[in-house]
């Protein structure tokens, strides 16, 4: 985590005029005037997201000294142009805390980002929200037994019913690896 403050200044100044009259106006709108949403619409190519990365930037100068971490979330319609817009996205110079991830193993992966002062998260339709399978991924399952057992204790989800029910596709010998191999300890989970 780096103690210097963040300035927008360097970001903005890359921008070209009518970029950073958007980034103003949007920035009026969502930190100045309360706007909970606001819609950028232009043409293909007219730098849509460099007006996304200035106001990034403003946001993050404007609550540096406000708030611990600042977290950056980015939602994208495919998983390559979120890998190459997360990049030009992160306006943190030396810094690559870009992240992606499955929105339902966050509570796996936030322990990555406690340390860092910003962090980019990005999330696309393909991993966060795919309702082909309704069982979801292996992964995600172990998970919830985890966190399940973390709540409730070792004692019920000892009960074999409640780990079979998260079994699904996984056959009956593999079960017990796969949920060694995701196996959290009380201190991993974060309970926010």
């Amino acid at each position: 985590m780096t103690d210097q403050r963040f300035a927008a200044g360097p970001v903005l100044d890359q921008l070209k005029d009518f970029q950073r009259a958007s980034v103003e106006h949007t920035f009026r709108e969502l930190y100045d005037r309360g706007a909970d949403r606001f819609l950028v619409a232009d043409e293909v190519g007219l730098g849509k997201t460099m007006v996304a990365r200035g106001v990034i930037a403003k946001a993050i100068e404007r609550l540096w000294d406000d708030v611990e971490r600042i977290d950056v979330i980015y939602i994208c319609s495919n998983a390559g142009i979120a890998r190459q817009n997360i990049k030009r996205l992160n306006v943190m110079p030396d810094q690559d805390f870009s992240f992606s991830s499955r929105m339902t193993m966050i509570a796996r992966d936030v322990k990555h980002l406690e340390g860092n002062k910003v962090n980019f998260v990005s999330f696309t339709p393909g991993t966060s929200f795919d309702l082909k399978s309704s069982t979801g991924m292996s992964d995600e399952r172990v998970l919830l037994y985890w966190l399940l057992r973390h709540i409730w204790g070792k004692a019920a989800m000892s009960v074999p019913g409640a780990s079979r029910l998260l079994q699904c596709d996984v056959g009956d010998a593999n079960w017990p690896t796969y949920l060694t191999r995701g196996e959290m300890r009380d201190d991993e989970i974060d309970d926010t």
